[in-house]
């Protein structure tokens, strides 16, 4: 996998994070996973989700035996924290896996396609300019239509609206002022919305 695409800091808190003994049900997700399958740019969050119910309280004891944590915040299912001045969330994520995850490091690291399938849900809500980026380059491996039918797989037993989500693929008012992510494989913003303008303007919704 792609280290490299890890901030500094960020590498030194995953070699720590694998130290922690988190219970096995967490897997790493979101922009950092992404960015250690493709290496296409820098990337600074963990981001943990588990398909089990856990207390958030026990997370936080298990952390703090390795870090001391800042801005600790809780809520049902959901931990955010500061660890080394890294930001870190532990997430209530019930959805089915579409692939198993990856180890490394002794961290679990979900697939492409599960990640995939959760940015489209973020963009749907609200796209930042790192998620148009990581869709960019994660349409260099599936098509829209293909990335469809794996969210119907994903979350089949969850209500969203295809039409929605296509419509927000292409609004990029929140994203145009916000600054771009560190590229490791370089791309222009005008290319990233073209690419993504043209994938859906070529997909049909049955």
């Amino acid at each position: 996998m792609n280290t490299e695409a890890l901030a500094l800091d960020t590498k030194k808190l995953f070699a720590k994070m694998a130290k922690v003994g988190l219970p096995e049900n967490f897997y790493l997700s979101g922009g950092t996973a992404l960015a250690l399958h493709l290496g296409h740019r820098e990337s600074v969050d963990l981001d943990f989700f588990s398909q089990e119910e856990f207390e958030p309280e026990k997370v936080q004891r298990l952390l703090e035996k390795e870090f001391q944590l800042e801005e600790i915040t809780i809520d049902s299912g959901t931990l955010n924290c500061y660890a080394d001045k890294m930001k870190l969330q532990f997430l209530f994520y019930p959805y089915k896996l579409l692939e198993d995850p990856t180890v490394l490091e002794g961290i679990s690291v979900s697939s492409v396609q599960d990640i995939a399938c959760t940015k489209l849900l973020t963009i749907s809500s609200r796209g930042s300019k790192k998620d148009f980026i990581d869709l960019y380059f994660i349409f260099e491996l599936f098509s829209l239509p293909e990335l469809f039918e794996l969210l119907k797989k994903k979350y089949s037993e969850q209500d969203y609206n295809l039409l929605h989500i296509l419509k927000s693929l292409v609004y990029f008012d929140d994203a145009e002022g916000q600054p771009s992510p560190r590229m490791h494989k370089e791309v222009s913003w005008i290319t990233v919305k073209n690419v993504i303008g043209q994938n859906v303007k070529s997909t049909e919704i049955l």
